[in-house]
């Protein structure tokens, strides 16, 4: 959703950056540094390195995104294991949306990425040419665009 609200807006992003550990920056996405090192300290377990990347981010962003920041990295990070313990699958639309990215990110080799069972071409082609434009249309009436 992120990549398609970016898109929304007539830019791009570029997410490659996801897969990289080094990562620092992801050029596309406002304030990505701050975000990334939020994230991979929410993601960690040293308390100090977590309490000092919420000060830093409070400084740049706000409170407010410090707290949808969290809340995003809290709800994703509850969503994938309740999803994977339960071996949920994608449905059709969002599993044809993600399949570019699951393949950069490499979470198409996951073992829960069994679950969700390949589409067959006509399947595919239905969604692309009706699912998914309603979709997108649902994701610009909701952000105003």
């Amino acid at each position: 959703m992120l990549r398609e609200g970016i898109e929304l807006e007539g830019k791009s992003v570029n997410l490659d950056g996801l897969t990289d550990p080094n990562c620092t920056n992801i050029d596309g996405i406002p304030n990505s540094e701050s975000l990334l090192k939020l994230a991979n300290a929410f993601m960690g377990k040293d308390q100090a390195a977590l309490a000092t990347t919420r000060d830093a981010l409070v400084e740049k962003m706000g409170e407010e995104a410090l707290v949808d920041a969290i809340g995003v990295a809290s709800i994703f990070q509850r969503m994938d294991r309740i999803a994977d313990a339960t071996g949920i699958p994608s449905d059709g639309p969002v599993a044809l949306m993600q399949e570019d990215l699951a393949k950069l990110l490499g979470t198409d080799q996951y073992v829960s990425a069994g679950n969700t069972k390949p589409l067959f071409w006509i399947k595919r082609t239905m969604i692309k040419l009706i699912a998914i434009p309603q979709i997108k249309k649902m994701i610009r009436e909701k952000s105003g665009h």
